[in-house]
């Protein structure tokens, strides 16, 4: 197949080889559009092919730390796939290495069986259950701290009284 060659040039390092730095489902989707360009365009096939150095894990690196240079939270697709591109065309752009982000969500779907599902729904559930139980534990605590605090200060207005109180004894009494 004429798409073999590029998928080896292009293809992502296995794990044991180099630790995986960025989302193994991020690096499949730009695998299937760089293999998908590949393609449909030949000029990136073999722009692809002759940059043997230039990794997909490289270009979603590459994404990550644009990404983290603007702050920007979102990206649709196209804007993903023209900085894949962009990173195979320039030969100044280099693999900036782990970029380490707390979170890569992908659009797509996913095809899970039934068990898949299954524990999917089961963990989902527990996920929620368990935000319930921290919500209301958090309410309980704040409702307790209230107590004590409207405890404390009974207590102190209960003092401060008796000390008015005392205060006034000793001059009914003369001042003792």
């Amino acid at each position: 197949m004429a798409n073999e060659k590029t998928a080896e040039k292009v293809k992502v390092q296995p794990a044991a080889k180099k630790k995986e730095n960025v989302s193994r489902f991020f690096i499949e989707r730009v695998q299937k559009w760089v293999d998908e360009e590949c393609e449909r365009d030949a000029e990136f096939k073999a722009l692809v092919s002759s940059k043997p150095e230039k990794t997909v894990e490289g270009a979603c690196n590459y994404v990550l730390k644009c990404a983290k240079e603007t702050g920007q939270a979102g990206w649709d697709d196209d804007e993903v796939y023209g900085l894949v591109r962009h990173f195979f065309d320039e030969d100044d752009v280099k693999d900036p290495g782990d970029q380490r982000p707390q979170k890569i969500i992908v659009s797509g779907h996913v095809d899970l069986s039934k068990e898949q599902l299954q524990e999917a729904k089961e963990n989902a559930e527990k996920m929620y259950l368990d935000e319930i139980r921290k919500r209301e534990a958090e309410k309980e605590k704040a409702r307790i701290e209230k107590e004590k605090a409207a405890a404390e200060e009974k207590r102190k207005k209960l003092e401060e009284k008796r000390a008015r109180e005392n205060a006034m004894m000793g001059d009914l009494f003369g001042g003792l």
